[in-house]
């Protein structure tokens, strides 16, 4: 019998080969970037702003609330009597001044021709009460201080001037007959630093040749000595020390 042909297979494709194709990779979306506030500007003492008055030295000096800090404040133009010297209508400055702003608001406006503090720490500024009257001006008018300028004349001069005018015209206060009657006291003992009876005010020289004098209650009142000799000399009243040519001390 004939030999059977082999069978021959169909041939088989080739599979076609799977190409994995990656998956579209996704674009990070991007976080909004979160708003930033702007940080606050330091605070600022704002010149002229109101500010609480806390406390009353005298007729020229108070005390004010400045944020979280108390400052003390020398009146720009006005020298009132000292409390602690006991000097004529110092009583009564203190307590005019004690009316015009004590627990009220005030504003301090600095001027430009003087320094921002003087040598004991005190702001220097003019004082303007609630309805807009400037401090010292009711005093000097009032008879309850005297003008006074320190090196440079200062804004509000004229009227501070002016005011003490018309206060002197009147007799008040301060120009009163009540404070104007010397006080006699017997002389120093030459080349001594004896005190006259019941002249207080110390008239120093510095080693600069200035002559200054100090009151009862300043800053450098104690450590002040009186030495004749060099030309010192106490005095019994401010006004004295004046016309001599010596200037108070800044206190």
């Amino acid at each position: 019998a004939p030999a059977a042909s082999p069978v021959v297979a169909a041939p088989t494709s080739a599979p076609t080969p799977t190409v994995s194709v990656p998956a579209p990779v996704a674009t990070p979306t991007l976080a909004a970037r979160p708003t930033v506030a702007p940080a606050p500007a330091p605070t600022r003492r704002v010149a002229g702003a109101f500010v609480l008055t806390v406390g009353v030295t005298d007729g020229d000096t108070i005390k004010v609330r400045v944020g979280a800090t108390t400052e003390r404040v020398r009146l720009i133009g006005l020298d009132a009597p000292e409390l602690k010297g006991d000097e004529c209508w110092a009583q009564k400055a203190s307590s005019k001044m004690q009316s015009l702003v004590q627990s009220r608001s005030v504003r301090l406006v600095a001027d430009p021709t003087q320094d921002d503090r003087d040598r004991y720490g005190r702001l220097l500024r003019h004082v303007v009460t609630e309805d807009g009257r400037l401090a010292a001006k009711v005093l000097i008018e009032g008879g309850f201080a005297k003008e006074y300028t320190y090196r440079n004349a200062y804004e509000h001069r004229g009227d501070y001037l002016a005011a003490q005018k018309r206060a002197q015209a009147r007799k008040l206060g301060v120009w009163s007959a009540a404070c104007s009657a010397p006080v006699v006291a017997a002389p120093a003992v030459p080349g001594t630093t004896t005190k006259p009876s019941s002249c207080v005010i110390k008239g120093n020289i510095s080693s600069s040749g200035e002559k200054i004098y100090h009151v009862p209650g300043g800053g450098s009142y104690d450590a002040t000595v009186i030495t004749a000799s060099k030309g010192e000399r106490w005095f019994c009243t401010e006004d004295e020390a004046r016309a001599a040519g010596w200037r108070k001390a800044r206190n």
